[in-house]
């Protein structure tokens, strides 16, 4: 077993880069009329443009077929808190947390689709290291009044850190069974391990009963990552755009790319891929990335046609998919010195496959460009400058619902907003609040 996972990491390590990348090419909504636009980036559409593919995708949605992935396997060590990344308190009146979010705007889609209508199978994504607690939250708080038959949670796998210097594995020592921040244990010679990335939610869900049970009559599934606070669970826009891409396999979701912004770059090389951030410096022919090309930026949001799905899975399409490299800081155990080690500088290696090297198995991509003021606010710190920690996170999502206010002509003061998901999902539903004045801090239901 040793000599697997050192041999991954040397087959990581060593795995180049092409050296053909080019920039994603951009089109607008229109000419999905009038050409063959996969391999290429939709410009956000107008807002009347907005309007009818959700209109369209709501439509669609009531129909059945569709049903979302959250991704929330990973451990949160950024954030500094033992809790969950699900789990965090987020909203900023009401301290929502991130899963209570998500789950209520399905919540709310399912009152837009009507009565009628049966609810999306949502299936979460843990690991090893909150599975226990995300489901006993979900129990505490009875699931949010959805029907919980149809809230699967499943677990991906988990790899061994592995050591700069050695390629060894780290262990813990006696009386420390949970590792240190963050840092999981098998419990196999205390050898410490963590998830092993997003790219294995495909394994995950070929080995998941109930999701095999579904697989056959799937449309489209959807898959969003836990932590972006302004996710649209099942957008509808995004289904209404589907239905405008006949034989679309993989749709993204994606947002125009700042200069070193840590977000992995969209690029054709034979056809549609994603370079991770961290590799970006491996590229060698990068150059398009500070010319005047338009870069974008993956967001993690990303929807998977059931024909595809079932291809990936029935060929074990994802037992090709590369592990990728992360350096990591890993407390370890010293036998010598009898205690735990707190690293100041990396010391380990983290294996992890990543959900967008799937595209490689199709030639039917498509991405669209979404507006970040109202789409993206990721949660990736506790507390610093970076504009992705929860304080600024929390300015975001108000200024969103001010901005919806505003739209219905309501007068907004300051101090926080915080509009419930029940009450809308993307701003519909606040007719009542036109020509009133609303200061906060205030919460609406």
């Amino acid at each position: 077993m040793r000599q697997d996972h050192q041999a991954l990491l040397h087959a990581a390590l060593a795995r180049p880069l092409g050296s053909c990348f080019t920039a994603v090419p951009d089109v607008s909504l229109e000419d999905l009329s009038t050409s063959d636009t996969f391999g290429c980036v939709i410009r956000q559409p107008s807002s009347d443009q907005s309007t009818d593919l959700f209109c369209d995708g709501l439509s669609e949605l009531r129909g059945g077929g569709y049903a979302l992935v959250i991704l929330s396997g990973g451990q949160a060590t950024r954030i500094g808190t033992t809790l969950p990344k699900a789990l965090l308190p987020i909203s900023p009146v009401r301290r929502k947390t991130l899963l209570q979010l998500h789950l209520e705007r399905v919540k709310r889609l399912c009152t837009l689709m009507g009565p009628g209508c049966p609810q999306p199978y949502v299936f979460i994504l843990t690991s090893c290291f909150n599975h226990d607690t995300i489901l006993g939250y979900l129990e505490s708080v009875r699931y949010f009044g959805m029907d919980k038959h149809r809230i699967v949670l499943f677990m991906q796998g988990n790899m061994p850190c592995l050591s700069v210097d050695s390629h060894g594995y780290f262990t813990s020592g006696p009386g420390n069974p949970q590792g240190a921040e963050g840092i999981g244990l098998t419990s196999e010679d205390n050898i410490i391990v963590c998830p092993n990335g997003n790219g294995a939610v495909f394994q995950a869900l070929a080995e998941c009963k109930e999701f095999m049970s579904v697989i056959g009559t799937l449309k489209m599934l959807h898959v969003i990552a836990i932590d972006n606070s302004l996710s649209r669970p099942l957008d509808p826009e995004l289904v209404g755009l589907s239905l405008r891409s006949p034989g679309v396999e993989v749709l993204n979701k994606c947002i125009v790319r700042r200069e070193n912004e840590n977000l992995g770059v969209f690029c054709m090389e034979n056809s549609t891929c994603i370079v991770e951030y961290s590799e970006l410096e491996k590229v060698a022919n990068a150059s398009f990335l500070s010319g005047a090309t338009t870069v974008y930026g993956n967001i993690c949001d990303h929807m998977f046609s059931g024909t595809f799905l079932r291809r990936v899975i029935d060929d074990c399409l994802y037992q090709q998919l590369p592990y990728h490299v992360a350096k990591k800081l890993i407390p370890y155990f010293d036998p010598i010195l009898q205690r735990t080690i707190k690293p100041e500088c990396p010391n380990g290696y983290k294996l992890e496959l990543f959900i967008f090297d799937i595209f490689q198995f199709s030639k039917k991509v498509l991405c669209v460009e979404v507006d970040r003021s109202v789409q993206f606010a990721p949660v990736k710190y506790l507390s610093d400058c970076d504009a992705a920690n929860i304080q600024s996170v929390q300015h975001r999502m108000s200024d969103v619902a001010k901005g919806w206010l505003n739209c219905v002509g309501c007068s907004v003061g300051d101090g926080f907003v915080d509009i419930s998901p029940n009450l809308s999902y993307a701003g519909e539903g606040l007719e009542r609040f036109a020509s009133t004045r609303i200061d906060g801090p205030v919460y609406l239901e």
